[in-house]
Order: structure tokens, then C-alpha cells, then sequence
């Protein structure tokens, strides 16, 4: 704990052993953060926050479906139209990825933040830093709750993913980068004069 009351600036006096495994935990940390832009894409774009945690309908741009080729049938003019079927995720998976996330990411955060605490930054932007991150992974957790609730705060889930993938992100890259940096030296202290 020695390590976080000290002045800022202590990453750049690790071993090299030490920063290495920093290093390369920062960067399975930024990797991370895309793998999870990558897997939102891919579970929750396609028909969007709404659609995907509270099964609300889905509207489908006219064309947006390959035409057939089979034989014209005559029916009424909405059943025409294209449909998306769309079944919320059930209440089960929601809470087993909420499980998994309430134990992984404030481990994730925690590590991040001891990081960003020790870098060589000002004070009031470590303490934002921290707040920031905090924030917006909590907001991120409770997102497919708050969506799950109420289809019209889909908004929060991108939001709070890009928010977070932000903050994260630097906050795993400048640690990183300060702890490659020369050590700032101290000058000798000045001797006190006896003048009086």
C-alpha cells in the first residue's frame, strides 16, 4: 500500500520482470475491451439493445429482404411486409452473464485503476480517472437491466460500452507507456541556510 500514498511516478522504478507482466496484462486488457466491442456487434447490432433484452419489435426496411422466387401469393397488404421475429433473452442467461460480469469486471477495473493510480499523472486526473471508470462500468452492468426494464433506454447499453471502452482503454495504454519512461531523478536537496 506503501506504493499509492508515494508521490506519482512509481511504475517507472518496477523491474523489468515487473513490467512486463504489467505490460502484458494492460495489453490482454486492451484486447479485451475489443473483443467485447467486437461481441456486442455481433449479439446485440443486428437488431439492436431493445430487440435483444426486452424482445421489442424490430422494424425492417423496405428491400432490406432478398426477394423470392417461388410464385407471387395474393395476400393483404401487412401481411406483405417484412417481420423480424424476435425473442428477448431470457431471464436465465441475463443473470448468468450478470454473475459473471459482477465478478470479473470490478476485478478488472481494480487492477486497471492500481495501474493508472501509480502512472505519473496529476492527482485530480487520477481521482477522475477512477470515477470515470467506475461509473461507466456500472452503468454498463446494469444496462441490459435498465434496457430489460424499459425498451426506450436501449441508448444506454452503446453508451455506457463506449464510455467505458474509452476509459478502460486509456486507462490500460498510459500506465503502460509511463512505466517505460526513464525515472524522473531528484536533485540533491538544497542545504537550509542558518541566515536569521
Amino acid at each position: 500500500m506503501r506504493d499509492f500514498i508515494a508521490s506519482p511516478g512509481r511504475l517507472r522504478i518496477l523491474s523489468v520482470p515487473a513490467k512486463l507482466l504489467y505490460s502484458a496484462f494492460a495489453l490482454s486488457a486492451v484486447l479485451g475491451l475489443v473483443v467485447s466491442w467486437q461481441l456486442y456487434g455481433a449479439i446485440v447490432v443486428d437488431a439492436g439493445p431493445a430487440a435483444y433484452y426486452a424482445g421489442a419489435p424490430v422494424e425492417v426496411p423496405q428491400g432490406a429482404l432478398p426477394a423470392a422466387d417461388g410464385p407471387e401469393l395474393d395476400l393483404p397488404e401487412e401481411a406483405t411486409q417484412p417481420h423480424v421475429m424476435v425473442e428477448q433473452v431470457s431471464d436465465r442467461k441475463l443473470l448468468e452473464v450478470t454473475h459473471f460480469h459482477l465478478f470479473s469486471v470490478p476485478v478488472y477495473v481494480l487492477i486497471l485503476a492500481h495501474l493508472w493510480v501509480l502512472a505519473r499523472l496529476p492527482s485530480w486526473l487520477h481521482g477522475a480517472g477512477v470515477t470515470l471508470a467506475v461509473l461507466s462500468s456500472g452503468l454498463h452492468l446494469a444496462a441490459p437491466w435498465l434496457v430489460r426494464g424499459s425498451p426506450g433506454a436501449a441508448w444506454l447499453l452503446p453508451v455506457s460500452g463506449v464510455a467505458m471502452l474509452g476509459v478502460l482503454g486509456v486507462m490500460a495504454i498510459v500506465p503502460t507507456i509511463d512505466m517505460w519512461l526513464p525515472p524522473v531523478r531528484r536533485g540533491p536537496k538544497a542545504p537550509e541556510s542558518d541566515e536569521g
